[in-house]
């Protein structure tokens, strides 16, 4: 007890001889105690404290099970076609579509390549779907010959503003508002007739936005034929297109898709020019809808749509 006494009475006059301890920039220190403050209680060394307080273990909880996502499968054979109005600051006016949804797109969260069609003169945006592309398309994909993919049917009102409106307002609306792929890999556009006259048209002038153009029957604009050659010539080596003609052997326009694989030869544009029996109708395209499809998919991934998982409890 006097040792620590000693050593008390000597750390207080060490504090005293010192001085006020300097005050590091930037601490701050309390102020003293006012004179009437009450003292801390005294210890008396050694001082035993006062028992610790029994600790009562919690409670042992069993865990909460965490919930784990249901996936559907998915049981549709059928996609859907619905109607579209898309907006065209271009053309001033909206452009009427139809729309096919491969079979689970609203119970899956894929992406999709897109494919483009339009249709011939004096007809509107419901041709394609007449012809029985969306019903070639559910078989397809349901018999694993072709990815699942979106098809919009635009119409055609024999607007020149149709280009730049394509590729400035209906193909980013597309993008913006489905689950697609949105590279020129993964798009497509083919036409029959005059709306091969645009595919190609399109296809060519845009070959960073299109990769497979599809010319049935075509019916190259008057006046085109040069703008045609240009485009075909100056194509970047990265940006061909892959190119599938085709024509009846009574069709009226054999010359006109002659031509263009001749054009299409010269500048070493890869592409398949096939003559068959058949003339300009209905009954020649519908007949091979299921080839044309199988050439636009040719080169997209085939995948099984993924079901969205079901967390609803």
């Amino acid at each position: 007890m006097r040792r620590l006494s000693a050593l008390i009475l000597f750390a207080g006059l060490a504090l005293s001889a010192c001085g006020t301890r300097p005050t590091p920039a930037g601490v701050a220190y309390a102020a003293a105690p006012p004179e009437n403050h009450t003292p801390a209680p005294t210890w008396t060394l050694p001082f035993a404290p006062s028992a610790a307080p029994a600790i009562t273990p919690a409670p042992t909880l069993a865990p909460v099970p965490t919930a784990t996502p249901i996936i559907l499968a998915c049981t549709e054979t059928r996609g859907s076609v619905e109607p579209l109005s898309v907006p065209s600051p271009t053309l001033r006016y909206a452009i009427d579509a139809l729309i096919y949804l491969p079979p689970c797109y609203d119970s899956a969260y894929d992406f999709y390549p897109v494919l483009y069609l339009v249709h011939g003169l004096n007809f509107t945006q419901d041709q394609w779907s007449r012809l029985g592309a969306p019903a070639a398309a559910d078989e397809l994909i349901a018999a694993g010959e072709i990815a699942p993919l979106i098809i919009v049917m635009p119409r055609d009102r024999l607007d020149a503003r149709l280009d730049p409106a394509f590729v400035n307002d209906l193909v980013p609306y597309i993008d913006q508002n489905y689950r697609t792929r949105p590279y020129r890999e993964f798009r497509a556009i083919g036409g029959l007739s005059r709306g091969a006259g645009w595919a190609i048209h399109l296809g060519l002038h845009y070959p960073e936005v299109f990769g497979r153009i599809g010319a049935h029957s075509p019916a190259i604009f008057y006046g085109d034929e040069n703008s045609v050659l240009q485009w075909a010539r100056h194509l970047p080596a990265d940006r061909h297109p892959a190119v599938y003609v085709d024509i009846g052997e009574g069709d009226s326009l054999a010359r006109s898709a002659s031509w263009l694989a001749q054009v299409l030869t010269w500048f070493q544009i890869e592409h398949a020019y096939i003559v068959r029996a058949g003339a300009h109708t209905e009954k020649y395209w519908s007949a091979h809808v299921a080839e044309y499809l199988r050439f636009y998919a040719a080169d997209w991934r085939l995948a099984v749509p993924t079901p969205v998982p079901d967390t609803d409890f």
